[in-house]
């Protein structure tokens, strides 16, 4: 009896803890698994299941007319409560065997995973190719149409969608106040990209170029069947779509996350990125399988935009207060727990309101750049988002099919080129609006880089595509097809961004005057300061004492920046000179070092009283900063012997300090006394 009741009790915690998931992705029955590519089947039981909230809220709504369209029009009634309630009354077993083998194959692929991660950086770091492609080629040599060593796909896919989360989140913490403002210029240029690309493709798909390249190449003969406008309309709203997930860590790598270019891309994707939402919406109706009534669209609009609304404020006003009293704790788990929450709950939010969860992450990051946790937020989030990354890009590169592209390399090479054309042509036109509309408009060297940039297809035109195919809008025969042609797009963003830096130099003039103007509060540490790890009793003197040193070149003291967990340091920031500040973040991380522009440290002096703080830390700094001094301290000959081995420079051992002091002391004493006798004697002669 314990048994079955245990069980029953596992069964019904598990429905409790799918239903709970699925009802912060209140939408998926229109919108699915926001960045997943699996196309979901019908029949499927967890799809389904994901569908059951909104199914509730629908048939609760006051116009029970609509809600039925809506959902029959959407498919999600149907066998999905007979499901449910067989797995809410146990007659759908889920054998304790079962969970196990379903959990003991997560870990053999997140093993294959971090296997594969390390292989890949490695190579990476050793032919100078993107590790984005590195994640691409591994996934399309291991996944299903490869050596199929995978596992359970849908959880690795959910796993990999944390990555996107983490990327958009850590981007939303790069937008201080100064350049939340300065991307707003471009949301013009945002909007123009939209309709400008989509209205092109959908022209070129009905004006006949696939039957006009079929006369020069053998292709599929579903792609070149596409005459129907609302087919037409689907393939370019899918098309017009970038992918964050590969122009984000491009701009980092070229470092254009400050020019024109980089913030008009950044304005524009989260543009596309907001866009999704109601384009999911929206759909239904562009193919005639909506609701008569709009009020199902209306309440939805109005829910998403003064439900994210609230949930802004409301935070806005806590948000800051809660890391505060966390900060206060002094324990470094939970501040990065915190900040995991804060990112996944904040998405999970946005979700359940309608929009997608990337979007919730963006402006969970927004409400937190202009805190002093910034940095050491970053610093947290940064190994959870890389691996996390990779396992999207690798299972991002397990959905390539090379038999099908090579069945039909043809049709997949025309359509990959042919989108990249029209998408970079159309980029470029639209910044080149008359500056009346556009006050903003892009120089051409910029332009140029913007549409190199975006001409790939992106990760949200998989969800497009998946709910086309679901409303029986394309053929199924297809789907495989855009796939191949949207991830080769994706796939070769890093190259189109070495395309950018080389042709972009012919259209530039003066490229310095191209780049913003860096006021955010960032801008007074130089990329080469004087690091100072901790600012207790001993670090404050270090700072001070190097504070007085001038530069012999210019004059002027060098570039101080300390770092420190004091919750002193949670308000505000110390600025003892104009060139020298104290600021709240773990610095033996050299990751808060970096997030603040200090790259090439002049020296790092480590200042902690704790030997094993002061170990690690000298240990990280030391691989992250090989070239830089690094200066510290230690009681003993021992431990200056470890911290040597460690990688520091130079240690100031205080078992041998004392001595000479005491050496020091007494002889400073004695000459005090000999110079008193001498004046003694004159005074008496």
């Amino acid at each position: 009896m314990k048994k079955l009741y245990r069980s029953t009790c596992v069964r019904r915690v598990a429905l409790l803890l799918m239903y709970c998931s699925s009802s912060v992705q209140s939408f998926q029955g229109i919108q699915p698994n926001t960045n997943s590519f699996r196309f979901r089947r019908k029949g499927d039981v967890a799809t389904q299941l994901r569908a059951a909230p909104f199914f509730d809220i629908l048939n609760h709504l006051p116009f029970e007319d609509v809600s039925r369209q809506l959902t029959e029009a959407l498919d999600i009634g149907g066998d999905l409560l007979k499901d449910s309630d067989q797995l809410s009354s146990g007659s759908a077993n889920i054998p304790a065997a079962e969970t196990s083998i379903v959990l003991e194959s997560m870990g053999q692929d997140l093993l294959i995973f971090l296997l594969s991660s390390v292989v890949v950086t490695l190579l990476s770091n050793a032919s100078g190719v993107s590790p984005i492609l590195g994640y691409l080629i591994a996934g399309a040599i291991l996944g299903p149409h490869g050596l199929d060593v995978f596992s359970n796909e849908r959880a690795d896919v959910e796993l990999g969608d944390f990555g996107i989360l983490f990327l958009l989140f850590s981007e939303g913490l790069e937008v201080s106040s100064q350049r939340l403002a300065k991307l707003k210029n471009y949301l013009p240029l945002g909007f123009a990209q939209i309709s400008l690309t989509t209205g092109v493709i959908t022209a070129a798909l009905l004006a006949g170029a696939p039957q006009f390249f079929d006369r020069f190449l053998p292709l599929d003969d579903g792609f070149i069947d596409i005459s129907n406008p609302t087919e037409a309309v689907v393939l370019a709203l899918a098309g017009t779509l970038s992918t964050s997930a590969f122009i984000f860590p491009v701009l980092k790598e070229r470092g254009w996350e400050g020019e024109n270019a980089g913030q008009a891309a950044t304005s524009i994707l989260l543009l596309q990125d907001l866009f999704v939402a109601p384009l999911l919406v929206i759909l239904p109706f562009v193919v005639g399988q909506g609701p008569t009534d709009y009020a199902a669209i209306a309440f939805l609009t109005a829910k998403a935009a003064i439900g994210f609304g609230f949930v802004m404020f409301v935070l806005s006003k806590v948000l800051q207060q809660i890391f505060r009293v966390v900060a206060k704790t002094q324990s470094a788990e939970t501040f990065v727990a915190l900040s995991l929450l804060v990112s996944v709950g904040m998405g999970a939010v946005a979700k359940s309101l309608g929009l997608t969860d990337t979007a919730g992450a963006f402006a969970a990051g927004i409400l937190l750049a202009n805190t002093n946790f910034r940095a050491q937020i970053q610093a947290d989030i940064l190994p959870f988002k890389g691996i996390l990354l990779g396992i999207f890009f690798m299972d991002a590169g397990s959905l390539f099919d090379s038999e099908l592209v090579l069945a039909e390399l043809p049709t997949v090479l025309t359509g990959a080129i042919s989108l990249i054309l029209l998408k970079g042509i159309t980029v470029a036109a639209a910044t080149r609006v008359p500056r009346w509309m556009e006050p903003n408009r892009l120089e051409p060297y910029d332009a140029v880089k913007l549409a190199f940039l975006l001409s790939g297809g992106g990760e949200f035109a998989f969800v497009v595509l998946a709910l086309a195919e679901k409303l029986d809008v394309l053929p199924k025969d297809l789907g495989g097809l855009l796939t191949a042609i949207v991830l080769i797009t994706m796939a070769v963003t890093p190259l189109l961004g070495i395309a950018a830096s080389s042709v972009s130099k012919n259209f530039s003039f003066d490229q310095l005057s191209h780049t913003f103007d860096d006021d955010s509060s960032e801008s007074f540490v130089a990329e080469d300061a004087i690091v100072v790890c901790g600012y207790g009793e001993v670090g404050k003197a270090v700072f001070e004492k190097l504070g007085d040193l001038k530069d012999e070149d210019t004059g002027h003291p060098p570039s101080l920046v300390a770092f420190d967990m004091s919750p002193m340091l949670m308000n505000s920031i110390l600025m003892p000179t104009p060139s020298s500040a104290v600021m709240f973040g773990d610095s033996a991380n050299p990751e808060v070092i970096l997030a603040h522009g200090v790259e090439k440290p002049r020296a790092l002096f480590v200042s902690y009283d704790d030997h094993e703080q002061v170990m690690s830390a000298v240990a990280r700094l030391r691989f992250s900063f090989p070239e830089a001094p690094i200066f510290t301290r230690a009681q003993s000959r021992y431990e200056a012997q470890e911290l040597m081995e460690a990688g520091a420079t130079e240690i100031v051992v205080e078992f041998d300090e004392l001595p000479r002091s005491a050496q020091a002391l007494l002889l400073k004493v004695e000459e005090e006394k000999k110079v008193l006798l001498e004046d003694s004697v004159v005074i008496n002669v």
